[in-house]
């Protein structure tokens, strides 16, 4: 990906001086602006204050991402400042992180899932490798650090001097699953890299699960690594494999650590004969392409799976409700519209009639095409809710 592409040197300012972090967004803001890039400066600041209340931006090695998703946007661009004096309070997550480098993405809000995850993970990736990274911060003008942006850029070489015979999978996941998700994996395996060590990342964030392990990757590995201050999907693969659990920051501040800790478990634990099953004539997964049948028999008992819940406390609610009001003597309470006992009964129906049908429809469309798919499901599910097609029509729709 040509990182110039969303940007130009009327974007990029070199050793400016701010007083505070809102200063700083506030310029990029306007440099944005009078490049054409934005309808409202003032709709924008929003956007990228709201993101910014929900975690930090600021990462380590003075590195800051703001940015803001929003209808303000005419077209996804990114706006740089390098700094004389760092920001030393703006919210990180190595609290003692201090910004010298602030990179803006101004995302449409209709491309919040496609260039805004692509360019965010590229600028991540790159910005992991600190000989780019300060190529970026010793640029004197605009002109320079645009022109290192993609200059020369490439991964260090994949193999090490002091090569170990040792293959280590890892699983990285945040809340968000965009910016941590990648610069974790990022840090991993250029880490291993530097060890000699085989590092296998599978990325389970906004986009799905990317990456995934293969069969003979489960079968070949040593150990595995869980960075991820989410539950990791699809555990039990790795249930033969000596694990290391830690959060998906912690790769940012000592990837070698939680590698050197994988290492030392895979010698003295032992590690178990992976019980996943292999398609013996090619040799592949047997889930990896699954038939048309199999697909809507999985999807359809994964929707049920998850809507027993709401069912069984829909259930137990309306039946409070009935219990309630026939052994106090209260069927015209529960008769009444607007009495707390009307209300309760109201309550068990709206969960069986009302959600069960988008529950459904959102984890059939989850078990098909992953996180990604959730919204458009769920959306089916009350589509059907609102034509009246109910359970059979939320299965199809999805």
């Amino acid at each position: 990906m040509q990182l110039v592409s969303a940007t130009s040197p009327d974007l990029i300012s070199t050793n400016q001086s701010f007083a505070s972090k809102d200063e700083v967004i506030n310029f990029l803001i306007k440099k944005l602006y009078e490049a054409g890039k934005l309808y409202s400066e003032k709709d924008f600041y929003q956007a990228v204050m709201e993101r910014e209340s929900l975690s930090p931006t600021g990462f380590e090695g003075g590195l800051a991402i703001p940015h803001g998703k929003s209808a303000a946007v005419k077209e996804a661009a990114f706006a740089v400042a390098t700094l004389k004096k760092p920001i030393i309070n703006w919210e990180s997550i190595d609290p003692n992180n201090e910004v010298t480098l602030v990179v803006l993405l101004a995302i449409p809000e209709n491309e919040s899932g496609s260039t805004h995850l692509s360019l965010l993970s590229e600028l991540v990736k790159r910005l992991s490798n600190e000989e780019y990274k300060n190529r970026l911060l010793k640029s004197k003008t605009n002109y320079e650090l645009f022109y290192h942006l993609d200059h020369q850029f490439q991964e260090e070489n994949a193999e090490a001097a002091n090569k170990m015979n040792k293959t280590i999978l890892a699983v990285t996941a945040c809340p968000a699953g965009i910016a941590h998700t990648y610069m974790a994996a990022e840090a991993l395996v250029n880490a291993g890299k530097e060890l000699g060590v085989d590092i296998f990342v599978e990325k389970q964030g906004a986009n799905g699960i990317e990456d995934r392990h293969t069969t003979q990757l489960l079968r070949k590995a040593d150990a595995v690594i869980f960075a991820a201050d989410v539950a990791v999907k699809n555990e039990e693969r790795y249930s033969h494999l000596p694990k290391v659990k830690t959060s998906v920051a912690a790769p940012l501040k000592n990837a070698k650590a939680i590698i050197t800790q994988a290492l030392e478990k895979s010698e003295n634990v032992e590690k178990k004969e992976y019980a996943g099953s292999v398609n013996s004539s090619h040799g592949t997964e047997e889930n990896e392409k699954k038939s048309f049948k199999t697909e809507i028999k999985d999807s359809i008992l994964t929707g049920i799976s998850y809507i027993i819940p709401v069912i069984v406390a829909g259930g137990m609610t309306l039946a409070a409700a009935v219990l309630i009001s026939q052994a106090f003597g209260l069927q015209e309470v529960y008769d009444t519209e607007g009495s707390w006992l009307w209300l309760l009964r109201q309550l068990g129906g709206t969960l069986l009639g009302t959600l069960m049908v988008p529950i459904l429809a959102a984890y059939m469309a989850y078990s098909i095409a992953d996180k990604p798919a959730l919204g458009s499901g769920f959306a089916a599910g009350v589509a059907a809710n609102l034509i009246g097609s109910g359970f059979l029509g939320g299965m199809l729709n999805t």
